[in-house]
């Protein structure tokens, strides 16, 4: 046990081996016999037996390893068995509520539940309207599931349930102001279940925000490293062949490919460049429409679309079945990102492989990054490749500074004729 206050951290030993011994409502095995899912991950098979034991639920498990269809799983059990309950879920980004959305939609097909999506970018006079008829699951990004309450405070009655997905990521959106609103809307009892990737300080300060004062915990072992259907390989190259080599993996592959970048503006690069080449692509980055995001992960979740540029708008929750390879073009800016970066392939017991280039200059990051390939096959396509040593570099223009100072007559009268140019 781990103490955490005001909580208590608690293990949880259940763990069932196949839906059917879960105890599921009948209509939830109906449901999963149409999707086609038949066994249970394991996440799923012990996060949902313990959800149903009502307590409150932090759940730590590896990107790609069930985490969505645990949560529906649990959440629309107990709507089920208590017709008057609702249940929130709450994203951080539109990608991924959206991606939630279509998870319950196909859930609930033919059941007596009803789902609205509320998100930015979107009508939200239509998303008011669906609000106030107390849809049973209510899938949103805060921000604008906070814009609606600041009109309606009673869109939140009855409900019993919270999801926070992506936990770990929600403080470093900036969502913390809406999640202490929309706690503060939330009135009586209610179960709350957190799922993230880790278990950082951010998650554990909204932990404190929603939850009671005991809570279990269920942590993969291997919950912050890549699962094991997933192959790598870590290309060490010059920046100026990057865009060759990136065409030379492109062409050896048929199958979906997302390929990271680290901007906006290195995303629209990637893209103009794989254009000129006759590919069929398109992007997805923070400075698009919410209505051309959705139309391109529509296309490529579809087969329309082979290969997609992004930035790190896409790294986390994104799960499409076909998307065998995930190509790091460039580092992220965090480490934990390059985690749900390659995430997006090997879901769900797929297999799938991720390719990173490093380039002379991504020491740093590589550094962080490296447990993360262990076992990576590693390619020299610079064969005397080796890291820009930025301290030296640092030291020799310090130097370079005071010889000229030297010369100078020191830095202020150098300063001085600056002064007079």
């Amino acid at each position: 046990m781990v103490s955490l206050f005001p909580m208590k951290i608690l293990s949880s030993d259940l763990f069932v081996k196949s839906f059917q011994e879960m105890n599921l409502n009948p209509l939830l095995h109906a449901a999963l016999k149409k999707i086609e899912i038949s066994k249970p991950t394991r996440i799923q098979s012990e996060a949902i037996p313990t959800a149903q034991t009502g307590t409150d639920l932090i759940a730590v498990a590896q990107t790609g390893s069930g985490k969505t269809l645990a949560y529906s799983l649990s959440a629309l059990d107990k709507l089920l068995s208590k017709p008057d309950s609702r249940a929130l879920i709450l994203a951080p980004s539109r990608e991924m509520a959206q991606q939630i959305y279509n998870v319950l939609l196909s859930l609930c097909a033919d059941l007596p539940i009803s789902v609205c999506l509320a998100i930015g970018g979107t009508t939200g006079s239509k998303q008011a309207n669906q609000l106030k008829k107390h849809p049973r699951v209510i899938i949103a990004t805060p921000g604008r599931m906070n814009d609606h309450l600041t009109g309606n405070k009673l869109l939140l009655q009855n409900v019993e349930i919270v999801v926070i997905d992506e936990a770990d990521r929600m403080l470093d959106m900036g969502f913390a102001p809406q999640l202490k609103s929309i706690q503060n809307t939330l009135r009586g009892q209610r179960q709350t279940m957190m799922f993230s990737a880790s278990f950082s300080q951010s998650v554990e300060s909204i932990a404190q925000l929603f939850m009671q004062h005991k809570v279990v915990m269920i942590r993969s072992e291997k919950s912050e490293a890549p699962v094991s259907t997933l192959k790598q390989k870590v290309i060490f190259l010059d920046r100026s062949i990057k865009n060759d080599r990136l065409l030379d993996e492109l062409n050896a592959t048929k199958s979906g490919v997302i390929v990271f970048t680290g901007s906006q503006e290195s995303c629209e690069f990637v893209g103009a460049h794989l254009k000129e080449y006759g590919y069929s692509i398109d992007l997805i980055h923070g400075g698009l429409s919410q209505g051309h995001r959705n139309r391109v992960v529509r296309e490529f979740r579809e087969g329309e679309l082979r290969i997609l540029v992004a930035t790190d708008l896409l790294a986390r929750g994104i799960d499409i079945p076909h998307v065998d390879h995930v190509l790091n073009y460039d580092l992220p800016f965090k480490e934990e990102d390059f985690l749900h970066r390659i995430g997006r392939t090997a879901r769900a017991g797929r297999t799938g492989m991720a390719i990173t280039f490093i380039t002379p200059s991504d020491r740093r990051m590589y550094e962080k990054i490296k447990p993360t390939l262990a076992g990576a096959k590693e390619i020299k396509a610079l064969p005397n490749f080796s890291f820009i040593d930025r301290s030296q570099k640092f030291e020799a223009k310090s130097v370079g500074r005071r010889d000229q100072d030297q010369k100078s007559g020191g830095p202020q009268k150098r300063n001085a004729f600056r002064g007079k140019k």
